[in-house]
């Protein structure tokens, strides 16, 4: 069994444990209370999560912020927390994802505006950001993901990377960043030709070795890759 072959295995086994979770509960995260609804991808299970809530806002700063796939709404919650002032938004395309994130900006007390759709699908024509994120699904699936739940490690022939790579453009300032929270767990070969064929330069930022959640003595590799419009 080949290494990437081996995790979208041990991953599937999380994500039918999360499954098993049927009544809303809490988690801590850098000291900040996050509610996780069932049926939402929840940072209990998998540590790249918080490394992402992290270090995506030191990358963000202040600037104007778009997140794809916001979950619980733990990183979006950091980027606002940790000095963006200017617009946030945060889309899901799972309504009981959208439903907790909302949960988390209000019991923090933050404007972050919520949308459910697929990628780029709640976004206005017009609107721009100076940062897009996405923490993609890593596994590349040859099958449909069976529920919401699986979509947020799955995704069907990176059907959805594809299309976020062919979208995000539209949605940037002139001077706008597009940040891919990844792993080699992930095609990167896939993620390098959609860079290149959607005209994208591409630049890893930071990339660590982090333990498991729930295996002791593993790690976990994760990334986060730059990408500009080439001009």
């Amino acid at each position: 069994m080949t290494s990437r072959k081996h995790e979208h295995d041990r991953a599937l086994s999380v994500f039918n444990k999360m499954v098993d979770d049927a009544d809303p509960y809490r988690i801590v995260v850098f000291g900040k209370i996050i509610p996780v609804l069932p049926g939402v991808f929840s940072p209990k299970y998998f540590s790249d999560v918080k490394w992402f809530a992290k270090a995506v806002p030191k990358i963000v700063g202040a600037r104007s912020f778009l997140e794809i796939g916001t979950g619980t709404g733990v990183i979006s919650l950091f980027v606002a927390l940790c000095g963006a002032k200017k617009k946030i938004v945060a889309t899901d395309i799972n309504p009981t994802a959208a439903k907790n994130a909302r949960c988390t900006f209000r019991l923090h007390r933050l404007p972050i505006q919520v949308r459910v759709g697929d990628v780029f699908q709640p976004i206005f024509p017009k609107e721009k950001f100076d940062v897009i994120f996405w923490n993609h699904p890593f596994h590349f699936s040859k099958s449909k993901p069976k529920n919401m739940l699986e979509r947020g490690g799955y995704d069907y022939q990176y059907r959805s990377l594809r299309a976020f790579f062919s979208g995000a453009k539209q949605y940037l300032t002139s001077d706008g960043e597009v940040l891919l929270g990844t792993s080699k767990n992930a095609r990167l070969d896939l993620i390098r030709k959609f860079a290149r064929e959607y005209g994208y330069r591409c630049r890893l930022i930071k990339k660590q070795e982090i333990p498991s959640e729930h295996r002791k003595g593993v790690t976990i590799d994760v990334r986060i890759h730059s990408f500009r419009v080439q001009k």
